[in-house]
């Protein structure tokens, strides 16, 4: 009678465990596509002053040393992976550009790719809103059309993300300023600090 009891005890768990594994795997998986300001970028590079010849020189003489510029904001994929209900780890890449044209009418086109793994917590949890903080590290690599290549530590930190939506769906909003600098070169300082996303669960 206990063999028997134990046995159906046994089928009973092993049929019951593909239901809680399924429920379990429904929101494990995320992918997101987003948008960041360009704020630093924008106080970092931009028109420079119109240069004239002091008293005494040709009046007509002015130029301009850079001009024209255009910024293409920070634009973001992720992939997450959701180890329990409160953490989850993801790999983001984000890129961005930076275009000028010189005084001497050279259209300079600078280029920045970031790739971060980081961890993120949710400390609120609802039907339709989620509340979160996260840290992310990892490289910076920046490029440029004339042929010059630099990399860099990059740092993120996620002050905080509210997440809205029901279902596979959501949007989220993100207080998460990026810093990346090697030596004395600083590429990022509180870059990205608002940004917005499209989210697809499963």
């Amino acid at each position: 009678m206990i063999r028997k009891t134990k046995l159906l005890s046994i089928a009973i768990a092993l049929l019951a465990l593909p239901l809680c594994c399924g429920a379990q795997v429904l929101d494990q998986h995320e992918v997101r596509l987003g948008w960041g300001d360009m704020l630093f970028e924008t106080m970092a590079f931009h028109p420079s002053s119109t240069h004239s010849y002091p008293s005494g020189k040709p009046t007509g003489y002015a130029y301009q040393e850079n001009r024209d510029y255009a910024y293409t904001g920070h634009i973001f994929a992720e992939y997450r992976y959701h180890l329990l209900k409160w953490l989850s780890f993801g790999m983001q890449a984000d890129f961005q550009g930076i275009f000028w044209t010189t005084e001497k009418n050279f259209r300079s086109k600078n280029y920045d790719l970031t790739l971060l793994p980081n961890v993120r917590f949710t400390y609120l949890r609802r039907e339709w809103v989620r509340m979160y903080a996260g840290l992310g590290s990892g490289l910076l690599i920046a490029w440029d059309n004339e042929r010059n290549t630099e990399a860099a530590h990059a740092l993120s930190v996620n002050l905080l993300g509210v997440q809205v939506g029901k279902g596979p769906w959501s949007g989220s909003f993100e207080i998460n300023p990026m810093i990346s600098q090697q030596g004395d070169n600083i590429y990022l300082l509180g870059s990205r600090i608002f940004s917005v996303s499209v989210n697809y669960t499963w």
